[in-house]
This record gives structure tokens, sequence and C-alpha cells, in this order.
């Protein structure tokens, strides 16, 4: 006899986009910015007469867990305690660490993050709040975060995302809320580059009808 069950799935997209050293510094100066200013993706497009595409973009889909505070904090604002700050403009970051060891469900920070001084790990404020879509299916939560020339230059092979509110090597500075951890090879960033992580967390089961098992 089989028993009647309904799961609900969460996906996460894992997206980086790439400017090297040479695009981002022509970008810059088309742009009048200071030399340690950060570019977004929008002004890499509006940069000179055509913009400046970026020379490489990557994506990986299902490589994400969310974690047991994620699970605490998603919840909590269903019935419970609400998570306090909620993810925002100011409250939320995208972290990257070197390490690929696997997602668990008890994890609460990146492996690469070694504390205050890690050279391992990088938490970058997001670009502006999240973006929620529950109109259509599956329902998605989108952080985007613009690592800069001068941060998170070494091997990205994990991702995950608090409530951080500002930029830092580790989850210990205002950290907040570790919501979900990734593993993604995506390469090494090298100085003077600007990469750009969007992280896109799809809930619900696809077909919306559970499954039987």
């Amino acid at each position: 006899m089989h028993a009647l069950g309904e799961y609900v799935r969460v996906s996460t997209s894992f997206r980086v986009d790439r400017w090297d050293a040479e695009q981002t510094e022509w970008a810059r100066r088309q742009l009048g910015l200071g030399r340690h200013a950060t570019i977004t993706p929008h002004e890499f497009a509006s940069a000179g007469r055509g913009g400046v595409k970026p020379y490489l973009v990557t994506q990986e889909d299902d490589c994400n867990l969310i974690v047991q505070a994620g699970w605490v904090a998603l919840l909590g604002g269903v019935a419970g305690t609400t998570m306090s700050p909620k993810f925002g403009a100011a409250n939320g970051r995208i972290g990257v660490g070197t390490s690929s060891t696997a997602a668990s469900y008890t994890q609460t920070t990146l492996i690469g993050d070694t504390g205050v001084s890690s050279t391992t790990s990088y938490f970058k404020l997001v670009s502006g709040a999240p973006t929620i879509s529950t109109g259509s299916s599956p329902p998605t939560l989108v952080f985007v975060s613009v690592f800069g020339t001068g941060v998170a230059n070494f091997a990205w092979q994990e991702f995950g995302t608090d409530a951080g509110t500002a930029d830092s090597v580790s989850n210990s500075t205002t950290g907040g809320t570790f919501f979900n951890r990734g593993v993604s090879n995506q390469g090494t960033k090298a100085s003077g580059q600007t990469w750009t992580a969007t992280e896109t967390i799809s809930f619900g089961f696809p077909s919306g009808a559970g499954t039987v098992s």
C-alpha cells in the first residue's frame, strides 16, 4: 500500500555574470567613476555607445539547500516568531567561499567562512531589495550582489545568503540569519574583475499536484 504525500520542492539557480579587468576599467572610465567604485550590470550595459557585455555567464540549477535557520525563518512567517530583521535592501547578503563540502541542513555559515579574519569567504550586501514573485508558478525569491574588483578573489565553490547589513568576510560580523547554502564550482575570480551573483530560489512542487510514493 502506498502512502499519499505532498512534497514542497525548493530549487535554486545560481548565476554568475563576469567582466574582466580590462572591461571593468574601460567601463569605469566611460562612466566617470572613481577607481574603487563597484560597477553594476546596468552601468556596464550603459557604458559607451553599445555597453559592455560580460565575457562569461554561467548558471547552475538545483544546487542549493535551505538550512535549518532558513526554514525557521520561513515557517515563522506563517506561524511562530517572524524573522527579524527581514531581508531587504539593507538586510541581505550573498556570500561565496572556497569549500566544496556538500550542503547540510545543520550548517550555520559557509564552510570557507573561518571567522572575522577569513580569506576564503566573502559576504556582499545585495544590490537592492530581494525580488518576490508570486504571480507565476513556481513562486521565486531573487537576490543579486555585485562583487567588485578587490573582493572575493578566490575560487568560488560555494554560496549562501544571510541577513547581514554590511560587506564583510564572515557571517560572524553583522551576519544575521543564515538562510541557505549551495555548492557550485564557478571558477576563480581574479583581482580587477567584477562578478555579479544572482540567486533565484523557487518554491513549490512543479506540477502543483503532490507525489505518490
